[in-house]
């Protein structure tokens, strides 16, 4: 017992280390992104060397053989500028260097400007070989300064939310399957305590969160919130307080009164043992209607939450996957690194190789 203890306090502080860096390197990463835009803004306005643009798209339509390119800044004297600091940007001059017998066509291919290279931080340019060169040509580079800058503030502030997900000590688990599949049943099980009631109804679009109730001052309580993103805890104005008898028949009868269920309970077992709250991190299971044609969007939506951090997909041994399975287990796939299926009622099966063979086959082709 000591030597499990032991364990989790390691793997406790291994997390917390983890999480340090991370949220180091992140930090180091977005002051580094405001100086490359300070420096884009009153230095140095980043500008694409057009004239190599149009000779590439030139040479790629003419069908002509690889040709190699070489662009200048000159400066008034009309000198090369050779270094890696910034220059006022007077003019550029593009001159065409005649392949020798002895250049070979990779070497050539090598230095063949790529318009694909182009697209710094994926700016959102239309530059295309097949486009017209004097609408790259008249691109601005004061335009092309502000489309980087613009990029720049996007990546920073998806810095920010990556530091508030490392420096967030909680960690949301949504768990979907189709109707029936036995969600509830897994989240009640995991708990170790019957909570949710059945499987929803396919009328149903309720959302139920389960959290820990060291979150609500240590009380016990279910909040139908409304509006889930004016919901706050210590104002009531944004909830209603769903008693637990009745929480089954809100669930069933919903209707459009709430948007989700907070539900705070305690977890039965200790700190070290709990799997809502074990000291490093505070997990909430979030179990979902049943998939279908109504509901299949909805989940996807919220799947794409950026607070959602694993996915937990259950499936019925006995129906394998459905369609409305197979389409949010490929939309949640492109967007989630952590997607676990668990199979429910395998013990059923009569021919559990049969089916589980069969189960594997569909994971195969989703992947």
């Amino acid at each position: 017992m000591n030597a499990t203890r032991q364990e989790q306090e390691i793997q406790q502080r291994v997390f917390a280390d983890k999480c340090q860096r991370l949220h180091t390197h992140l930090m180091g990463t977005k002051s580094l992104l405001r100086e490359i835009g300070e420096y884009n803004r009153s230095k140095w306005p980043v500008h694409y060397p057009l004239a190599r643009i149009a000779q590439a798209a030139a040479t790629n339509t003419s069908g002509g053989g690889l040709r190699r390119s070489n662009s200048m800044l000159l400066n008034s004297d009309s000198t090369l500028v050779d270094g890696l600091g910034p220059v006022p940007i007077r003019r550029a001059m593009t001159t065409e260097d005649v392949p020798s017998s002895s250049s070979s066509d990779a070497e050539a291919g090598e230095r063949l400007l790529d318009v694909n290279d182009l697209s710094v931080l994926k700016l959102d340019l239309r530059l295309s070989y097949h486009g017209d060169s004097d609408v790259i040509g008249s691109l601005e580079e004061s335009s092309i300064a502000r489309l980087f800058d613009e990029r720049l503030l996007q990546c920073e502030a998806h810095i920010d939310k990556l530091i508030a997900r490392v420096t967030d000590k909680s960690s949301k688990i949504l768990v979907t399957g189709d109707l029936n599949a036995g969600k509830s049943t897994l989240v009640n099980a995991l708990l170790r305590r019957d909570i949710l009631p059945f499987d929803q109804q396919p009328c149903t679009m309720l959302f139920c969160e389960v959290v820990d109730a060291s979150l609500n001052a240590d009380v016990e309580e279910i909040h139908g919130v409304p509006d889930i993103s004016a919901y706050d805890r210590k104002d009531p104005k944004t909830y209603i307080r769903v008693g637990l008898p009745d929480l089954e028949d809100v669930v069933m009868e919903n209707g459009e009164q709430f948007q989700q269920l907070k539900i705070y309970t305690r977890d039965v077992r200790s700190d070290g043992a709990s799997l809502l709250h074990n000291g490093s991190v505070d997990v909430a299971l979030i179990d979902s209607p049943g998939l279908n044609r109504d509901s299949l969007k909805t989940t996807q939506l919220f799947a794409r939450q950026e607070e959602i951090d694993v996915v937990v997909f259950v499936v019925n041994a006995e129906n394998h996957f459905t369609l409305s399975g197979q389409d949010f287990l490929v939309s949640a796939g492109n967007e989630k690194a952590h997607i676990f299926i668990v199979v429910n009622r395998f013990d059923a099966i009569r021919r559990k190789d049969r089916c589980e063979r069969m189960i594997l086959d569909q994971i195969r082709d989703l992947s």
